[in-house]
């Protein structure tokens, strides 16, 4: 069609070629906006590439901390309020007492060191593009690739801003709490169709050695449930990557840890998981089995933190201990008397991501984990927008050959 109106206008090749290619840049520039619509950053992607990058160095992935990232959103929000956008000049404040106090008035009971002094750190990016690209940036710099990179902190808190030119600001909070170690199966998956999964623990790095009666040291035994009770159950030694076997039945199901140290100090920590095909439930909190009550001594920061929101991943343990990572139990529990299955210490891990097959059709995403495997509306609409461009070419021609018909009529 395109040809046949080309030899009715008579035009020549090149201004039909010119045209042509107007019409293509044009086309381009509307896929980079849509694609720049696309790349806003959201806290489940810099969550996301952090803990990939940390996998790929053999480190534990970070739990997200609800508490640590109001601290960081606090932030955000200044700088972007304010249009400091220099990552430098931010820092000279997170070196100083404004990171510690933010972390403070959150509530965030981090281990302390020097005195009183909180152990946590602060990165801060500004720019435009996509958190994978953000963390490569951060990475070349030798104290964020540190915070980034750490073995002694396990959680982290991520706070976004934008401001009034469009200009992303994201804040990153690193830190670890006293009787705080979360696990993590499949590595955080959302999902699994197969019951054997992969537990991947963490310990104390910051204090291996503990502090007082009630705050755990390093770990040197765990024992596990598929409910919040350990009563009966053996102990088996802590190794950083086990095997367990959840009950067969499709729904979510949370595996709970008990970690006890070589003075006999225990913290409980618990994640959940979806078994089946579907979509996982939005998580809730369950309150796990109360920490020792003895008050520890020392320089840990203990005050009245404000306990994590319920239902946010996060809560507090009775007795005023910090809160710990879980999320609902399953609908199935064990009766009282029935023993765990036995624990499988493994070298090396039983579960590998791996990569989620091309859907053949669009769903509706409903929690973010969903849509992170949605196909890419980019590759639906490249294709229509090319074809309908190209005939509104022809349309224009065609309209622009029947005025000067007319004429010459």
């Amino acid at each position: 069609m395109l040809y046949a109106t080309i030899r009715l206008m008579h035009l020549p090749l090149r201004v039909v070629l010119i045209i042509i290619c107007i019409a293509l840049l044009a086309s381009a520039g509307s896929f980079d906006l849509v694609t720049w619509a696309q790349q806003e950053i959201t806290p489940a992607d810099w969550l996301e590439v952090v803990n990939e990058a940390r996998l790929d160095e053999g480190l534990n992935p970070y739990s997200q901390s609800r508490l640590l990232s109001n601290a960081a959103q606090q932030y955000a929000d200044e700088l972007a309020g304010s249009g400091q956008t220099d990552p430098d000049d931010a820092l000279e404040d997170a070196a100083g007492e404004g990171l510690q106090q933010r972390v403070r008035e959150a509530g965030y009971a981090a281990w302390t060191e020097d005195g009183d002094q909180l152990v946590v750190a602060e990165s801060v990016w500004s720019g435009q593009g996509a958190a994978q690209d953000a963390l490569i940036s951060l990475l070349e710099d030798p104290e964020d690739r540190g915070n980034f990179l750490s073995d002694r902190y396990r959680e982290i808190g991520i706070g976004i801003a934008t401001d009034a030119d469009g200009r992303t600001t994201c804040v990153l909070d690193f830190s670890a709490r006293p009787n705080v170690l979360p696990i993590f199966i499949n590595d955080g998956a959302a999902s699994t169709e197969n019951r054997e999964v992969a537990i991947r623990l963490t310990n104390e790095r910051v204090r291996p050695e503990g502090q007082g009666a009630g705050f755990i040291g390093e770990a040197i035994e765990i024992r596990m449930s598929n409910q919040p009770s350990f009563e009966e159950l053996p102990w088996e030694s802590w190794a950083p990557l086990v095997s367990w076997t959840l009950p067969d039945k499709v729904g979510e199901h949370t595996v709970y840890v008990q970690f006890r140290d070589a003075a006999g100090r225990t913290a409980a920590s618990a994640d959940s998981i979806f078994l089946g095909q579907g979509t996982p439930p939005s998580p809730t909190a369950v309150v796990l089995s109360p920490a020792p009550t003895s008050e520890p001594e020392g320089t840990v920061d203990q005050g009245t933190p404000t306990p994590e929101p319920a239902g946010t991943g996060e809560q507090a343990t009775p007795t005023g201990q910090p809160p710990v990572t879980s999320a609902s139990p399953s609908e199935e529990a064990a009766s009282s008397g029935t023993v765990a299955p036995a624990l499988r210490a493994t070298p090396f891990p039983t579960w590998t991501p791996l990569p989620s097959p091309e859907p053949t059709s669009l769903v509706v995403a409903d929690t973010p984990e969903a849509a992170l495997s949605l196909p890419s509306m980019e590759a639906y609409r490249r294709p229509l927008t090319v074809v309908g461009i190209l005939q509104g070419v022809v349309m224009v021609l065609g309209f622009w050959w029947l005025l000067r018909r007319g004429k010459s009529v």
